[in-house]
């Protein structure tokens, strides 16, 4: 007797194949994802891309000669710290819109507030189940979910 009918074998196998077309398109927007912000003064530009890398900073004028280096150094770190948060901000809404296309309880990463709580909801889906004192491994709770 088998463990599980052919069905069900295919219905796992055309989920899998949704949660891995849906994570690379996860994967996609991120590394596409950009963001360029001015500070309040337009001295400067600045674009960042999804990882948080810049990839433009632009000058308008010459007004930021008349800067003392401290605050020419203030104004890149706070224009590009912004630019920064933001995009990450975009990332991780657009992440959590498709996350909601995935099957449950991965679907349920899309409730995660910020770039962090969703890494620990992450690290937890794959080590909250394995006790590391050799006790056997827990079954998941009655909606599913590992815990």
């Amino acid at each position: 007797m088998a463990l599980f009918d052919e069905s069900q074998v295919e219905a796992a196998l055309a989920e899998l194949a949704h949660t891995e077309e849906v994570t690379e398109r996860i994967r996609r927007q991120g590394a596409e994802a950009s963001y360029r912000t001015s500070d309040k003064n337009k001295l400067l530009s600045v674009t960042v891309g999804g990882q948080g890398e810049i990839r433009d900073l632009t000058f308008r004028g010459d007004g930021y000669r008349d800067l003392a280096p401290a605050e020419l150094a203030d104004l890149l770190v706070k224009t590009i710290e912004r630019a920064r948060q933001e995009v990450r901000r975009r990332v991780l809404v657009g992440m959590q819109e498709l996350m909601l296309e995935l099957p449950s309880p991965v679907g349920g990463l899309a409730e995660a507030g910020s770039a962090e709580e969703l890494v620990e909801e992450l690290l937890g889906m794959f080590t909250r189940n394995m006790p590391d004192d050799g006790r056997e491994l827990a079954p998941p709770e009655e909606d599913g979910r590992w815990r």
